[in-house]
């Protein structure tokens, strides 16, 4: 009997050990970003509002699709910063668009503050923008 209560307390503790290895969502550094914005855009001197989406690419490597940054309607994407993880690093291309920039969220995690460039065929320009859950 003495074998068979330690059989099942060495279950107990394999099954708890397996358990707390799980990859669960709240773990995820993808998790505080991914949702949809209503997006407040400042670029040169004209202003937009449009809405964007965040949705997971590729949780192993921390990217993130930005879907419809910029009003533009393209997905970009985004890499959670190794440095700081409650900020998005943008470097990509999109529709012939070169973005490069940055954007961090608040302890709240219902806002994301960007700056980024955009250029295309020579001409860049700097841009702000706020982004609310």
């Amino acid at each position: 009997m003495n074998i068979l209560r330690r059989i099942k307390v060495l279950a107990l503790i394999i099954t708890l050990g397996v358990l707390m290895n799980c990859n669960r969502d709240e773990d995820s550094v993808l998790l505080k970003f991914l949702g949809e914005y209503t997006v407040n855009d400042s670029c040169g001197s004209s202003t937009t509002v449009y809405t964007m989406k965040i949705s997971e690419k590729n949780e192993n490597q921390n990217e993130v699709y930005l879907e419809n940054f910029g009003g533009y309607g393209s997905t970009i994407k985004a890499t959670v910063s190794s440095n700081n993880p409650d900020k998005l690093i943008i470097d990509d291309y999109a529709d012939n668009l070169y973005v490069v920039g940055e954007g961090t969220i608040n302890n709240e995690r219902n806002q994301i503050v960007f700056t980024y460039d955009t250029s295309n065929n020579g001409t860049s320009i700097s841009c702000s923008s706020v982004a609310k859950k």
